[in-house]
């Protein structure tokens, strides 16, 4: 009985280790836009920023993709965010909070990777990464990737996909995989990734983000809804709580 309540203490202290080491690894590395058709929209702070090649992502910035694909770097991880997307620049972490991923991990030491429903290290594998209201899919295409679902507890288990198999998981349903993508899969995939993502390396001085207007909670909540830490985050930013006025002290007789 005692080796029972020792496993899941010792799962959720290894996944703690390696979620901290992985965090630790991506906040040391610069995510770095390599390639862009068009500006890239930012949420940065309380302001709406247009972003071009070359431009280095922040903690806590949103991008959105809009009508074209962009390629980032991420510690020498390619990462291409797909048409119509959005992505959360964690400290430590991707989240791919709507639209689609794909990822060549290359040499990459660690990469964390999540949406609202499962987790899993990019590094070293291809793989493409949709994410819908509810729902999460998976394509490991050039190595097995181990899975975490989200929120991770005591007694969650990493699921591994195998090379060249899918992976789905809707809402707080277990991770089920299967042979191959579903044909709704491959359809809807942006074209682009159908190919290998290849690195483009930027050359010569970046202008700084451009501040456009200011940004509304009520544009960008909507992109947070299967995030609910993330939504109080940004809550939180547009809304910080007020300090309680301090009373002032008696003046002395």
């Amino acid at each position: 009985m005692g080796s029972h309540l020792r496993e899941p203490s010792l799962r959720v202290i290894a996944f703690c280790v390696m979620t901290l080491v992985c965090r630790f690894a991506l906040a040391a590395m610069p995510v770095t836009v390599t390639y862009a058709e068009q500006a890239v929209k930012l949420s940065r702070g309380t302001a709406m920023y247009s972003a071009g090649r070359g431009a280095v992502l922040l903690p806590n910035d949103l991008l959105m993709s809009d009508a074209s694909t962009v390629l980032l770097d991420a510690g020498g991880a390619t990462v291409a965010v797909g048409p119509a997307s959005a992505l959360f620049v964690r400290d430590g972490e991707l989240v791919l909070l709507a639209g689609w991923l794909k990822v060549d991990g290359g040499a990459a030491r660690a990469l964390p990777l999540a949406t609202g429903g499962l987790q899993f290290d990019g590094a070293g594998s291809a793989a493409t990464l949709h994410a819908t209201p509810g729902t999460a899919e998976l394509f490991a295409e050039s190595a097995a990737i181990a899975v975490l679902p989200l929120p991770a507890n005591k007694l969650s288990r990493r699921t591994t996909i195998p090379r060249e198999q899918f992976g789905v998981r809707t809402g707080a349903r277990p991770l089920q995989v299967i042979a191959r993508p579903p044909a709704a899969f491959l359809a809807g995939m942006p074209r682009t990734f159908l190919d290998p993502l290849v690195a483009v390396p930027v050359k010569g001085p970046a202008a700084p983000p451009r501040r456009e207007r200011a940004a509304t909670l009520a544009e960008l909540a909507p992109l947070l809804a299967d995030h609910p830490a993330l939504r109080q985050q940004m809550r939180a930013r547009f809304h910080p709580p007020r300090d309680r006025a301090a009373k002032p002290s008696p003046l002395p007789r």
